[in-house]
């Protein structure tokens, strides 16, 4: 069985970062000469290692099978995929960094308790967006998480998470509750470790067939300087440091994902 496309793209675009790493700062070499060191039998654990994500991925999916998909089958597996988009994690070029990250997902955590969206389970995401219709927010980088929780929530039981993330300039959208099944085709998105840009262009193709204006969004690779500046950032914060349980003993989080806290630092 030949390897999957996005499995071939991710190793082609680390090799590509390693490339550049070698290049460039202490700092970058240092990350690279981590990078290169990695092995299946001897991972690296950083956090820039999209190999290491994988392994974070697989982690983080066993404790979604457990905790989050196991009580779904109790309630004729439904789940719920939840996307957050916190106005304060959207920061321009080279503003970016390991504390915008954590308080994302602090803000998310404290919103799940306290609104009873558990148990659930959430993973950083980290897109570059770029609107070029000239009517959006400048590019900029967009510190968001998407989570797995068990059953499917009334407007009501939504009602208190959404509160916690306000409508602004830069996100209009802030939350995005989708009912889903037990399946298990969302949770590894959810937990994905690539990462891209978002760009946003006018939908043309309406526009010829005689509709009133629009916008479409499509996902792209990041450019050179921005996986640069965004694997420095995720070194920084760390493979822990991506995935949290909401409502999940934490005991049992630290066994599933508590192997993945301390990066090799160089060859």
């Amino acid at each position: 069985m030949s390897e999957p496309y996005y499995l071939k793209a991710r190793r082609q675009n680390r090799r590509r970062l390693i490339g550049r790493l070698e290049h460039g700062s202490n700092a970058e070499r240092q990350l690279a000469a981590t990078l290169v060191a990695c092995t299946e039998a001897d991972p690296c654990l950083s956090g820039a290692c999209t190999e290491c994500g994988g392994l974070l991925q697989l982690a983080a999916l066993d404790l979604a099978n457990r905790f989050v998909r196991g009580p779904a089958r109790a309630l004729r597996g439904r789940m719920t995929m939840i996307t957050v988009v916190p106005s304060w994690g959207c920061v321009l070029p080279r503003e970016l960094d390991a504390a915008v990250c954590r308080r994302v997902l602090a803000a998310v955590k404290a919103a799940a308790v306290a609104s009873g969206i558990t148990p659930s389970i959430f993973s950083l995401d980290i897109s570059f967006n770029e609107d070029l219709t000239g009517k959006g927010p400048l590019p900029h980088w967009c510190v968001h998480a998407a989570g797995l929780a068990t059953d499917w929530f009334s407007p009501a039981q939504e009602r208190p998470f959404r509160a916690a993330f306000s409508r602004s300039s830069w996100v209009k959208r802030p939350v995005w509750f989708e009912r889903i099944d037990a399946s298990g085709a969302a949770d590894l998105y959810a937990l994905k470790p690539d990462r891209g840009r978002r760009v946003t262009v006018w939908n043309e193709r309406r526009l010829n067939a005689g509709g009133g204006p629009s916008t479409k969004t499509s996902p792209r690779g990041l450019r050179a300087i921005q996986a640069d500046e965004l694997a420095m950032v995720e070194h920084q914060l760390g493979l822990a440091g991506r995935v949290i349980g909401c409502g999940i003993d934490n005991d049992a989080v630290e066994r599933a994902l508590g192997g993945f806290n301390w990066a090799r630092d160089g060859p």
